[in-house]
């Protein structure tokens, strides 16, 4: 059989292409245009729009005073005002109350004695510079030290003076005073004479509250044992501070002291006369209260018409005194109206008076809070009978879920088998067309391969 061949022409025809793309490449230039037109016009605008908003920002200021200006406007600003201010109003009777309860708890306080307990704080809030739920916390303070409902209200505004004047925050004052009156035997009533001397002796020798603390907790025991006064035990201290002696280490050398001497039966007036008028001073010291005791007992000896003065001062300590032209009731509310005569002391008390007046209106008990209550009751009851009901239904939702999975399992498997059949088709359609590509002579081996 004679060799056929058999030649394919391929002619193309690009003229009506060329044209084509030529209307293309104007519609694309056309677009251009129109898009920089519109992308300029939006600038345009955008622009326009911010113009207009920051000019209409003065004449909206001016409508506001304007409105203000009117009775409308002041009664819906007066309205807003009030508003805001009951808020606060809420929100600091809220705190009041919280602090109130865990006084509550601790101290055992109920009815009539925690109304004058509150009554108290909301009164020492509003005129001094601590607020009324700081006054409270003090009242807690005292309250886990075992004083009841009225030793708390004897004791309470000395402290505050304590606090103040030696700068020390109410917990420390409270522990420090409560611990005082408990050493030395004395009744709350007597708080503001303890207050009074301890203040004063910071102001009259070396003494300060960290000394004083660690001082007494050693010797205070000792002092009330041999019948020593708050006034001479704090003047003995304060010589011993004069004389370089402080804190723990005077605490247990005058201790140390007084027990040697009173088992000896030998008076402190008795001691330090001897060392006194002894060529050996230190020996003599020793041989009457030991090594430890001894260097106390020789700055003692050689002090003792110090002593007598601090004494007697400390006794006035609580007389009334007259500082710039102001009356204080005792040294430590006069040394405490001194250390707030600045912005920072009135700061404090504008900020104490603006809570009593807060608490003036609402003091956790009021209707304000007691409405927020009931709401938030009502709200907690409700979430909880929700929860019981869903609680019932639990069942039902569950067999609805698992229903549900099932179901949705059983879609997912036949959308998957669909679209694998899909996959398959799709395949089988390329294979076909690879194939009849394949069987164009000379371009199709070319292309298949």
């Amino acid at each position: 059989m004679a060799k056929q061949e058999q030649i394919i022409k391929i002619r193309i025809d690009t003229g009506g292409s060329k044209g084509q793309l030529g209307a293309l490449n104007k519609d694309v230039v056309k677009t251009g245009k129109s898009g920089k037109a519109a992308g300029t016009s939006m600038a345009t605008s955008f622009a326009a729009a911010r113009t207009a908003i920051f000019s209409a920002i003065p004449a909206l200021k001016a409508f506001k005073f304007a409105l203000i200006s009117t009775g409308v406007g002041a009664i819906v600003v007066a309205i807003g005002s009030l508003i805001g201010f009951m808020a606060k109003a809420a929100s600091k009777g809220a705190e009041f109350e919280k602090s109130l309860s865990t006084l509550k708890a601790i101290s055992g306080a109920t009815g009539e004695t925690m109304e004058v307990l509150s009554d108290q704080a909301k009164q020492l809030g509003s005129t001094t510079i601590f607020t009324a739920s700081q006054v409270v916390e003090l009242q807690t303070e005292l309250a886990k030290l075992g004083f009841s409902a009225g030793e708390i209200q004897n004791a309470t505004p000395s402290i505050l003076n304590l606090a103040a004047s030696l700068d020390v925050s109410l917990a420390d004052a409270a522990s420090f005073a409560g611990s005082q009156i408990r050493a030395f035997g004395l009744d709350t009533s007597e708080t503001q004479r303890v207050v009074d001397v301890m203040a004063l002796s910071t102001t009259k020798s070396a003494l300060d509250f960290g000394s004083l603390t660690e001082s007494l907790k050693m010797a205070a025991p000792v002092m009330k044992a041999t019948g020593q006064s708050v006034e001479k035990t704090a003047a003995m201290l304060g010589v011993l501070a004069d004389t370089g002696i402080k804190g723990s280490l005077a605490g247990t050398g005058l201790s140390k002291t007084f027990i040697a001497l009173n088992k000896e039966g030998i008076s402190l007036e008795d001691a330090m006369a001897k060392v006194k008028g002894s060529t050996d001073q230190l020996g003599t010291a020793v041989d009457l209260v030991g090594v430890v005791g001894a260097k106390s007992l020789l700055n003692l000896a050689n002090n003792g018409e110090k002593i007598a003065e601090l004494e007697e001062t400390f006794m006035g300590a609580s007389d009334a005194v007259e500082q710039s032209g102001e009356s204080f009731d005792g040294a430590a509310a006069a040394i405490a109206g001194i250390r707030a005569d600045n912005l920072d002391g009135d700061l404090k008390g504008l900020s104490s008076a603006w809570e009593g007046l807060l608490l003036s209106f609402e003091d956790g008990g009021g209707i304000i809070n007691t409405l927020r209550r009931g709401a938030v009751q009502l709200l907690t009851k409700a979430i909880q009978g929700f929860t019981t009901t869903v609680q019932f239904l639990g069942f039902f939702f569950k067999e609805a879920w698992d229903g549900m999975k099932e179901v949705a399992g059983g879609t997912g498997q036949i959308i998957a088998g669909s679209f694998q059949w899909l996959g398959g088709q799709i395949k089988k359609f390329a294979n076909n067309v690879l194939l009849q590509i394949a069987r164009v002579p000379i371009l199709g081996s070319g292309i298949d391969k």
